[in-house]
This record gives C-alpha cells, structure tokens and sequence, in this order.
C-alpha cells in the first residue's frame, strides 16, 4: 500500500504542477502540486486499503493536514529553508495540502462504498462545502491578525478564495440538479 501511495502522491505532484503551470506562475505550480499530491496520495491509499478503509483515509488526511500546519508554523517562524518563499506560496501551499486531504477524504468514501447513491454522494459534497467554508473563514481571520501585526493582505485574500471554493463546492450538486431539470424541458 505505501509504494503505490507514495507514487501516486509523486505522480500527482508532478500532474498537478503540470496542469497548473498554464498559469506562468511558479506559485500555481507549487500549489497545484500541492493539491493534487495529497489529493492523490490520500485517495490512493485509502482506495487500497479495503479493509480499514476509512480508518486510512482519515488518518491520512489528518497527517496531511498536521504536516501543512508544521509548515504554515515553520514558514511564520523564517526558517532558513522557508524564507526564500514568496509571502504567498507562504501561505498557500499549505492551504493546499490541507485541501487535497479534505477533498479526498470526503470524496473517496461515497464513490468506492457499494450501494452509495447520488443523493448521497450530494450530501457528502454539500458537507465538504460547508468544511471548506469553515476553513476559509479561519483563514480569513488569521489573515486579519496577519494584517495587523504585519501589515500583509495575503492570508485574508487566500481566505475569500478558500470560501469561494467551498461556496462552490456547496453549490456543484444543487447546479447539477438545475442543469438535469432543465435539460428535460417539460412542457
């Protein structure tokens, strides 16, 4: 289970940072790296773990998040191996490694677990939304303290993305619906 985690965390990485660096900014590549390397590594190994399926995944995802938190911290702190990092990719890396590991967290359970319905599947985006709300808020308000203490916008600027990512991750499967019903065209 582990090599085929630590590949695909490797492979996601690197597909990832690829896909992102359409955008010409190194900090898209680092962060799309960072979102889809935990994206994957956490799915990948929950996916071959079938007996303690969910034991894995959050055990996983809550590493993930540990680690990005140790990072965050470690970057505030200017660690010499941080302190050539932008203000943004500062910030915003470990944001994405927290993300990664919510969406896969969330999103692996109800596609692998036999029987699972759409309307499930629904209730578990709609509540991932809602978590990545939250975690936009608190970004949001230590981006606030940031601001005060040091005079920089960015923490409160990736917070406003971050809750527009859940505002829109809250509002995919009611999207969904309406595109479903209007497809059909009742007379």
């Amino acid at each position: 289970m582990a090599p085929l985690a630590i590949l695909a965390l490797m492979l996601g990485s690197l597909l990832g940072g690829i896909a992102l660096s359409v955008f010409g900014s190194q900090t898209a590549v680092d962060g799309g790296g960072a979102f889809f390397g935990c994206f994957s590594l956490v799915f990948i190994a929950g996916l071959v773990a079938p007996a303690k399926r969910s034991n894995v995944t959050l055990i996983l995802a809550g590493l993930v998040t540990l680690l990005a938190l140790v990072s965050l911290a470690a970057s505030a702190a200017g660690l010499e191996e941080f302190a050539d990092r932008p203000p943004l990719s500062k910030i915003l890396i470990p944001v994405n490694h927290i993300l990664g590991g919510l969406y896969a967290a969330f999103l692996l359970l109800p596609i692998v677990t036999p029987g699972t319905t759409l309307e499930q599947l629904w209730k578990e985006i709609n509540a991932l939304g809602l978590v990545v709300i939250l975690l936009g808020i608190v970004i949001s308000l230590g981006g606030l303290v940031a601001r005060v203490f040091a005079g920089i916008w960015v923490g409160v600027a990736i917070g406003l993305g971050v809750i527009a990512l859940g505002v829109t991750t809250w509002l995919f499967p009611f999207a969904y619906i309406y595109l479903r019903m209007k497809s059909l065209r009742l007379p």
